[in-house]
């Protein structure tokens, strides 16, 4: 019965698609997030910041219940950006956060949000997103639970694709 499902040892890791190219210095011809649009768009005012009441601690505390620990869904960090259409029609953009987590053998950027806006010809609309604890750590194979990378700096992307990130922020955790 197996015979038909053969392993797979998942040897690429987290290194998939984008990540790939990222890893491999390949530019694809239509990269991650890839969209056509009858107009045009640009991206600004960058805002990368704590949570005022954010727990930073390496680990988690929280009780675990049902999807891990209560605390991984902590919002730390908030980002926000602004969007603005720069063509002659209305139309719509789906703008996307990438995260580079300053830790060895991390992808360069991962994805942690995406938001579609239509946005009216030259107007501008304002995204937001919330980073938790779970979007920033990673999974700690020895003590089996998330983990902050402490002491490093987090890299915060935002645009219109993997490739088309004009934003760039950094924060500390």
């Amino acid at each position: 019965m197996f015979r038909k499902f053969p392993q797979s040892n998942f040897s690429e890791g987290v290194f998939l698609n984008y990540r790939q190219f990222d890893a491999k210095n390949i530019t694809p011809r239509y990269e991650f997030g890839f969209g056509l649009s009858y107009t045009t768009f640009s991206y600004g005012n960058l805002s990368v910041k704590r949570a005022a009441d954010a727990n930073t601690d390496k680990l988690p505390t929280g009780e675990v219940r049902e999807g891990g620990q209560v605390d991984l869904w902590d919002v730390l960090i908030r980002v926000k950006a602004e969007v603005t259409n720069t063509g002659g029609r209305d139309g719509a953009e789906v703008a996307q956060l990438y995260v580079g987590i300053p830790d060895e053998g991390a992808p360069v950027r991962q994805l942690r949000g995406f938001d579609k806006v239509s946005v009216s010809a030259a107007g501008t609309k304002t995204v937001e997103f919330e980073l938790t604890r779970r979007d920033l750590g990673v999974w700690d194979t020895v003590r089996q639970r998330w983990r902050l990378k402490k002491g490093g700096k987090y890299v915060v992307e935002a645009g219109g694709s993997s490739r088309d990130l004009p934003l760039k922020g950094t924060v500390d955790i």
